[in-house]
């Protein structure tokens, strides 16, 4: 793996390379950014830069055929340690943090970022999902944060800074990965993944996405074509059906099988989508104002559905309620959804 693979974030690179160079590289970091623009290929970059064994880290040219190269790639590095949220879970259980409860601080994360490295000069550390650190996990990290050990590297990858914790948050040097242009969405899409598609397909992909690259990846893929078609009927429609939109849902979170996290995935699909649907709709019809009063309800209301998501929010309550607002275009509170 290079750092070319790192495409549209030329910036982040060069500061890296930067602080290395000067001797200057920090202990704890926070990467944030939209989903799938990076931030992972980032870390594995800079955990892979640091434990070459044949190249210079301030060349940010790791040679990819020494052992720690290959082990890093195939994440069975003995010096790097990666944490995150298990698909069955809605935080990252404290158990990975710092050990079973009858062994508190004898495993677990904050323990091995400590221990001496086994096999190069440094320990790494990535917590994958920074999103789902409740305030005991979190509280947790502190010390290892405030002071990481000399030989240490702490990297904390998340979507934005206000889901982080405040005290995580102070302890953490925040890189902020930027949005990807239409050029770099292209590059990435078609280059790291594969993607045959015109521009313009895959800028309509990742506006309907919302920028989420991972969203756009499976739309781009044909994924539930005709089940969004379906979708897009009924909210076109002069009276949606709430059983009919709740079928659509379920029939789409259905066909993504027995996996939580696979579930999830497609249950920000449709929501993605209603988002991005919505969204044009209120710029088309700005001279309307009951129309525009009733799409920006549906947003706000998809814009909810979309954050329950992320917190693991009761599949079929999720559904049942949203079908049931966005037919009646309403939004009003019905506290936490599942």
């Amino acid at each position: 793996m290079m750092w070319s693979t790192l495409i549209g974030h030329a910036q982040i690179e060069r500061w890296f390379a930067t602080a290395i160079a000067k001797g200057r590289l920090g202990g704890s970091f926070l990467f944030v950014g939209q989903p799938g623009i990076g931030k992972r290929t980032a870390a594995n970059l800079l955990a892979q830069t640091l434990l070459c064994e044949t190249k210079d880290p301030a060349q940010m040219s790791p040679c990819g055929h020494c052992q720690a190269c290959v082990q890093n790639v195939a994440g069975s590095h003995p010096d790097v340690t990666r944490v995150g949220k298990p698909s069955d879970k809605t935080m990252i259980p404290l158990e990975l943090l710092i050990g079973p409860p009858d062994a508190r601080m004898q495993a677990g994360f904050c323990r091995e970022v400590r221990m001496k490295p086994m096999q190069g000069s440094r320990r790494i550390g990535i917590i994958e999902d920074a999103d789902f650190l409740n305030e005991e996990g979190a509280n947790c990290l502190l010390k290892t944060l405030e002071e990481p050990p000399a030989n240490a590297v702490i990297l904390l990858i998340g979507t934005s800074e206000q889901r982080q914790l405040p005290t995580i948050r102070s302890r953490c040097q925040v890189i902020r990965f930027q949005p990807l242009n239409s050029t770099d969405s292209a590059k990435l899409l078609r280059n790291v993944h594969g993607v045959e598609a015109s521009d313009d397909q895959i800028s309509e992909a990742v506006e309907v996405a919302g920028g989420d690259m991972h969203v756009a990846l499976r739309l781009l893929r044909g994924e539930a074509d005709q089940l969004r078609d379906a979708l897009r009927s009924q909210f076109e429609a002069p009276h949606p059906d709430p059983v009919r939109i709740g079928r659509i849902l379920n029939t789409h979170v259905e066909q993504a099988g027995k996996d939580a996290a696979a579930r999830r995935a497609a249950m920000r699909d449709m929501f993605s989508f209603a988002v991005q649907f919505f969204r044009r709709q209120v710029r088309q019809v700005a001279g309307d104002r009951v129309t525009v009063s009733r799409a920006l309800k549906r947003l706000d209301r998809s814009v909810r559905a979309l954050r329950e998501v992320d917190r693991s929010a009761n599949q079929a309550t999720l559904i049942e309620c949203y079908a049931a607002d966005i037919a009646s275009a309403t939004t009003a509170d019905r506290g936490e959804i599942g």
